[in-house]
């Protein structure tokens, strides 16, 4: 009897840890996700806002702004975006 018991002790266990590893691997996926987005995000804000600057040693008044400010607004991250696993990007071969 005690050879049973300790056997299904064993195997919850086991279970467990399986279970958690799994929980940890999909919350690690999810913190990429979301770091991989708030880098697009910052990178895109910066071309935006380079773009809108006025280039150094203009001295006219009549520079007009290429765009209408706000210059910069951040996408959404949505739920799909931080559960989806992104595929790979297929490197260019060089020539």
């Amino acid at each position: 009897m005690k050879g049973k018991a300790m056997d299904r002790i064993r195997g919850e266990v086991i279970l467990e840890t399986s279970l958690v590893f799994i929980c940890m691997v999909l919350l690690l996926a999810g913190i990429i996700n979301i770091w991989l987005w708030a880098n697009k995000q910052i990178v895109e804000r910066q071309m935006r806002y380079n773009s809108g600057r006025v280039a150094a040693g203009i001295s006219s008044d009549t520079y007009q702004l290429k765009e209408h400010w706000p210059v910069y607004k951040p996408g959404e991250l949505t739920e799909d975006m931080v559960l989806k696993i992104p595929e790979p990007e297929p490197v260019p071969e060089g020539d």
